[in-house]
């Protein structure tokens, strides 16, 4: 097979000079050599290049998300706890946020964590937690996208590397600017694949976790209604009787505007009978 190749190239070479030596139009010569190079799309990975060896058997390329909502008993220092956890397992917090409210306070956080990790650091967050609400993971297989991706770049490479072969047997200056014109659209190409390889090579080595926890107040005459029925309920009496004992409070500070009211409401009365009377 390389010798296969280089024969071809070496064809490739001489069908790109026209009689007069001048080179003849580069728009097929992309298709042509990719043709030749290309390998078919399936979960294998590329031939090696010189000097480099690869898996006999390609591994499995998994990206792993996932999340836990969970109530705490003590929110900074179940925060405190977690942050700690972090190291232990090689993960970092990507990004988090905290937010507050008159009957709840918590914190939102998006953790990247090496994957094979992921299970063991979710199963201890989930030890911090009071009660866990919500906990869910899921398993994407990018296997045949990662080693097609692997083929291309490899393909545009060995392309770009065949294009600066032509370009040092350029003889005017057109041709030399057509070959560059090409090298940059294959340079570009190869930039953006590059980019967007490094980005799935990322998301397969680290698992993303969006961790959410808080913890609930009881502001005012909110009861707590999540701590239970029964405590609910004499959480409830205890506000309403606390309610109760206000409400005489403001009729005993507002008493001598009531004496007042009902005076003046019964020499009204008292008047309209008069008049009617009269």
């Amino acid at each position: 097979m390389p010798s296969f190749i280089h024969l071809s190239l070496i064809f490739l070479s001489i069908a790109c000079h026209s009689p007069d030596g001048r080179l003849m139009d580069l728009g097929h010569v992309d298709n042509e050599f990719e043709e030749i190079i290309e390998v078919r799309d399936t979960e294998q990975p590329p031939p090696p290049l010189e000097g480099e060896t690869v898996e006999e058997t390609p591994s499995k390329k998994i990206i792993r998300r996932g999340g836990i909502d969970f109530r705490s008993g003590n929110l900074e220092d179940d925060y405190r706890k977690l942050k700690n956890l972090l190291p232990t397992f090689q993960a970092f917090a990507e990004n988090e946020n905290q937010s507050a409210s008159a009957y709840q306070k918590a914190y939102t956080l998006t953790i990247r964590v090496p994957s094979e990790q992921f299970d063991t650091l979710m199963t201890a967050i989930s030890a911090l937690a009071v009660r866990v609400d919500n906990r869910y993971s899921n398993r994407e297989d990018v296997t045949g996208n990662y080693y097609d991706l692997q083929t291309r770049i490899k393909n545009k490479k060995a392309l770009e590397e065949r294009y600066l072969q032509l370009l040092k047997q350029a003889a005017n200056v057109k041709d030399m600017l057509d070959i560059e014109r090409a090298l940059n659209e294959t340079r570009t190409a190869i930039d953006q694949m590059e980019g967007r390889f490094a980005m799935l090579g990322n998301q397969v080595a680290l698992s993303t976790l969006q961790v959410y926890f808080y913890e609930n107040l009881s502001p005012g005459l909110t009861p707590a209604l999540d701590e239970g029925v029964g405590k609910s309920i004499l959480l409830a009496l205890k506000k309403g009787w606390q309610g109760f004992v206000l409400f005489l409070l403001w009729l005993v500070r507002i008493w001598p505007f009531l004496i007042l009211g009902g005076v003046g409401l019964f020499f009204w009365r008292r008047h309209r009978r008069n008049r009617k009377g009269g």
